[in-house]
């Protein structure tokens, strides 16, 4: 008995019951199941930065994500990854990236480590350099293109 005739406590007290959501848990299978994509970003996947519909970027971006641009960018794009210009995407730059895709409109010159594919859809304005390039048909094209290596490329190749 302790001071003043009241018994000690000696277990902590108990939480309050948990309060139950409309949702039950996910179950294990659920858990190891991949996130759904929704949105115009069904093509995007983890480490990709998405240029929404209604912004406007000016200036330079540089990066080692994949780029998806469904809005309007104008400057200059250096990315170690990929460029897709979505069917509402306005971009106004020169871009390095690894590959292009573009299936709204680029204006500017693009050099790819990889490939330059331009959808049905898209318009690319400018000069394209890559090893690959891919013009879909219905897809406009105004330029000049490269398709041979880089200069680099070509240091390697020899040694």
């Amino acid at each position: 008995m302790g001071i003043f005739g009241k018994e000690p406590d000696t277990k902590p007290a108990e939480p309050p019951p948990p309060v139950r959501t409309s949702a039950p848990p996910p179950s294990e299978k659920e858990k190891s199941a991949p996130p759904a994509a929704a949105g115009p970003a069904t093509a995007a996947r983890a480490g990709t930065c998405i240029i929404a519909p209604k912004t406007v970027v000016k200036g330079e971006i540089t990066g080692d994500e994949d780029i998806v641009v469904e809005g309007n960018v104008e400057g200059q794009i250096r990315i170690s990854r990929d460029l897709r210009v979505g069917a509402n995407g306005v971009v106004k730059a020169t871009v390095e990236a690894q590959s292009i895709i573009v299936s709204g409109e680029l204006i500017g010159d693009c050099q790819a480590a990889v490939r330059v594919e331009i959808q049905s859809t898209g318009r690319l304005t400018g000069n394209i350099r890559a090893p690959k390039i891919v013009i879909a048909e219905g897809a406009l094209f105004r330029g000049n293109s490269d398709m041979s290596a880089r200069k680099d490329d070509k240091k390697v190749a020899a040694l």
